[in-house]
């Protein structure tokens, strides 16, 4: 995989994500991170992690320690975090996971953008 950065977040695209977001139920926290573990250890477990897999199960290592260690975020950070989650963790959104070598560089863009949004929110700790 040459280039991690084919995918482009628009500003329409990002629009749509800030209503999504908005809409994330907080209380639904334990349940996205249950899912995601699964979905990290399915990845895994399959093997032969490509280059794109492996920033995104250390950026989901990041997401997951700042809503461990930070438990007074505001409202709509964890939000945030929740959505970068749920993204990686769906299989068909905009780039399916399946096709081989470009499935996750949207998943990658979505967390990348998500992580440059919150990281002015975050304690000096969490930036590290």
């Amino acid at each position: 995989m040459s280039n991690l950065k084919l995918f482009q977040i628009t500003k329409e695209d990002k629009d749509h994500y800030k209503k999504i977001i908005q809409k994330i139920d907080v209380n639904n926290k334990e349940i996205i991170i249950k899912v995601l573990g699964e979905k990290i250890h399915k990845i895994l477990n399959h093997g032969n992690l490509n280059k794109a897999e492996v920033i995104l199960i250390e950026d989901m290592g990041k997401l997951s320690r700042i809503l461990n260690e930070n438990l007074d975020l505001p409202k709509l950070v964890i939000q945030k975090i929740l959505f970068a989650m749920s993204y990686f963790i769906d299989e068909n959104d905009e780039i399916p996971d399946v096709i081989p070598e470009y499935g996750y560089l949207d998943d990658l863009t979505v967390v990348n953008w998500v992580m440059k949004e919150i990281q002015k929110k975050l304690p000096a700790v969490a930036n590290s």
